[in-house]
């Protein structure tokens, strides 16, 4: 039997589809450290384009396969690809149809016990505000909860109280300012700082129509991987000093309102807003099961929230968590109207048996010794 010639293209082709097998590979395996370092917590968001690119690299194994026998090496690499794939697959899976429901359905016509969140991150540049005002009209929500806020936006939305008496006010200029809109009573409502100076979020309680209350946080934690915030100066350094923010203070915060949560006891949480994490990273999961709280889109599919303008590059980032006393009416991605985030409708109904029918989220040995620690790192860092 006469043996090929391995012709440059050829021999191109297989480093090429190597490399790449090695950096995905990587790419899947970083996540696993437990770390805040931001170049490995930034691994945690793209699980379906990762998968996506192992499934092409595929084809290529199969292309070397068909013209050219593999090389022991080769296999090896597919081999672990393989596994690589079947880890994200597993990581994806609860947020597809196909996996079953975390939260029960819903199904009572009664809306004394019923509350629906309307969560949208504004975009502090966006200037659609009638747009807004349009899909609030139109979906009758009866909490607003709006990420990035400025004093424009503020002034904007001027008028909104006629329809939403109860309100919390934190517009701010660096992209994390808060507003709270509500036509339910708001009881002991509280703009709070719970690790950095800059960084508000909302705590109160909401009475149902029923008189039952509901105690809400709102939080837009600071991301991973931008610049530390300072003076115009500060972002004008040079390429050489390109220090960027780690997780932790985001982390911290999670954490400290998954913490008070499972101080309250036995009584209605919910938790929305921007987490700037995706629902199936390791912080959000401790979050989860530090506070015993319920992810509505776990079995109903991914509604990922962000980035309206890039549809190769979405995450689901806006999250609406609740505790094991509530079922779910109504869970929906709202269409894009000109932010980098679509708004996310959720209806909850409060039910004190709904707890037979949930599956909550039990912590794991360590969960709170590690959850302490990720407070801990976040407030020193801060």
């Amino acid at each position: 039997m006469s043996i090929k010639p391995i012709s440059k293209t050829h021999l191109l082709c297989r480093i090429a589809v190597g490399l790449f097998s090695f950096a995905l590979i990587c790419a899947t395996a970083i996540p696993l450290l437990r770390t805040d370092e931001w170049w490995i917590r930034i691994f945690d968001f793209p699980r379906i384009q990762i998968s996506v690119l192992i499934g092409l690299t595929f084809v290529g194994y199969l292309a070397l396969r068909i013209y050219w026998r593999l090389r022991s090496w080769e296999y090896g690499l597919a081999t672990l690809l393989g596994l690589a794939l079947v880890w994200q697959i597993i990581s994806i899976a609860p947020y597809t149809a196909y996996y079953p429901e975390e939260m029960a359905a819903s199904n009572t016509e009664d809306d004394s016990n019923r509350i629906t969140l309307l969560v949208y991150n504004v975009l502090a540049d966006n200037r659609e505000v009638d747009a807004l005002r349009v899909l609030i009209r139109e979906t009758n929500p009866d909490v607003i909860l709006l990420s990035e806020p400025n004093q424009w936006w503020f002034e904007q939305l001027d008028g909104l109280e006629d329809d939403y008496p109860y309100t919390l006010q934190q517009p701010q200029e660096n992209n994390y300012g808060l507003l709270l809109y509500s036509r339910l009573e708001l009881v002991n409502p509280e703009i709070r700082f719970l690790i950095e100076s800059e960084v508000p979020s909302i705590r109160s309680q909401v009475r149902l129509r029923s008189g039952e209350l509901v105690t809400l946080y709102g939080v837009h934690p600071r991301p991973p991987g931008l610049k530390p915030p300072g003076d115009d100066d500060a972002k004008q350094q040079d390429d050489e000093d390109d220090d960027r923010e780690d997780s932790g203070k985001r982390d911290a915060e999670l954490m400290l309102v998954a913490k008070e949560v499972k101080e309250l006891g036995n009584v209605p949480v919910i938790v929305a807003g921007d987490f700037n994490d995706v629902a199936w990273s390791h912080t959000t999961h401790l979050f989860q099961r530090t506070g015993g709280l319920l992810d509505p889109r776990v079995g109903r599919g991914l509604l990922n929230t962000y980035d309206t303008r890039n549809r190769l590059l979405r995450y689901p980032l806006d999250h609406t968590f609740a505790s094991e006393h509530f079922l779910l009416a109504d869970l929906q991605r709202l269409p894009d109207i000109g932010s980098d985030h679509f708004p996310l409708l959720v209806v909850f109904d409060f039910d004190p048996e709904a707890s037979v029918a949930n599956d909550e989220p039990q912590p794991d040995a360590g969960d709170a010794e590690e959850a302490e620690e990720a407070i801990e790192e976040g407030k020193s860092d801060a």
